[in-house]
């Protein structure tokens, strides 16, 4: 298991991601990525791992009613640092190393530096 640094209590909304296309019936997913050492956020231990399971390791996002609107949650307990925050479209009924990436981005979690 990596260290990631202290634990951040509570979950919270990040951002929106949005379905280009609005209300499509997609499904996606997200999985966080610690920069540090490339471990990843196990959403089923609740920690960090440096080889968990894929399924174990994609939290799926929920969409707004009917808007094309995606919250991304930050889990409770996510350490704090620097992470690939990592979207996919979920091309089967579980995820899968073979979805697609749709979108990218880092987050800091924590103070604005990310420790």
């Amino acid at each position: 298991m990596a260290l990631g640094g202290n634990q951040i209590s509570g979950s919270w909304m990040d951002r929106i991601f949005y379905d280009a296309l609005g209300h499509t019936g997609n499904s996606y997913y997200v999985r966080f990525i610690f920069k540090g050492d490339s471990s990843i956020w196990d959403a089923v231990a609740e920690a960090l791992k440096n080889s968990p399971t894929w399924v174990d390791t994609a939290i799926d996002l929920v969409e707004d009613g009917t808007t094309g609107q995606f919250p991304v949650i930050v889990p409770d307990g996510l350490p704090q640092g620097s992470y690939d925050v990592v979207v996919y479209k979920k091309a089967g009924s579980v995820a899968a190393n073979t979805d697609d990436v749709e979108s990218t981005y880092t987050l800091k979690n924590g103070s604005v530096m990310g420790f």
